[in-house]
């Protein structure tokens, strides 16, 4: 570019001056302008990779409190369609007012069990269960990923790590409420098939 041209093969004569074209000044123009830019883009990336790590390491609280006293009942999960729902071909397929129970329907490979992922003694609780049943951990606070890495060489069901997952937005515990009326208000709280029924269990089972 000729104006940094220029100044490199004139670098030290004090008494030469050199006009700057038109040219020159709008390359100097863009080329400040991409740096500044790019400064920009640095920062903002920077800005990001910090929100990321921080999501990593705090997954925020879904505001469930602790209840360790232990109580469980049958709940039969039940909902019933507000309206008709329709296939592609226009055929019927489900009635509004048709009860639909889904555990007559399916099993459920694994139980959930919903704890507090920065109380030790729940976590403690929850990998023992969980390493006897089928039940995944699901935290309401705290970080999997943290918690996966301090586990990461623990036995879980014949392997080496223990697997932790987050209920985020809370969408899970959304769900049972808002289509079985099921609300999981305190942890631990522990859900698993019984038959065609849910097994309901809070507490802390000793």
């Amino acid at each position: 570019m000729c104006l940094f041209t220029a100044f490199a093969e004139n670098l030290g004569q004090k008494a030469t001056t050199y006009s700057v074209d038109q040219d020159a000044r709008l390359q100097l123009k863009a080329i400040m302008a991409e740096k500044i830019q790019s400064r920009d883009v640095e920062r903002y990336q920077k800005h990001q990779i910090a929100v990321l790590k921080s999501r990593l390491h705090n997954f925020g609280d879904l505001g469930l409190t602790t209840n360790t006293s232990y109580k469980s009942e049958l709940r039969d999960l039940a909902f019933t369609v507000p309206k008709d729902f329709k296939d592609a071909n226009g055929t019927t397929v489900a009635k509004r007012g048709t009860v639909i129970r889904p555990l007559e329907r399916v099993i459920l490979q694994n139980g959930l069990i919903f704890i507090d992922g920065t109380d030790q003694a729940q976590i403690n609780y929850a990998v023992r269960r969980a390493n006897a049943e089928h039940l995944k951990i699901v935290l309401t606070k705290g970080s999997p990923y943290e918690l996966r890495i301090k586990y990461k060489n623990s036995p879980f069901r014949g392997g080496k790590s223990i697997p932790f997952y987050f209920d985020q937005d809370g969408s899970i515990i959304k769900t049972l409420h808002l289509s079985y009326a099921l609300d999981i208000l305190t942890v631990p709280t522990t859900l698993s098939q019984r038959g065609t029924k849910l097994f309901v269990e809070t507490g802390v089972k000793i």
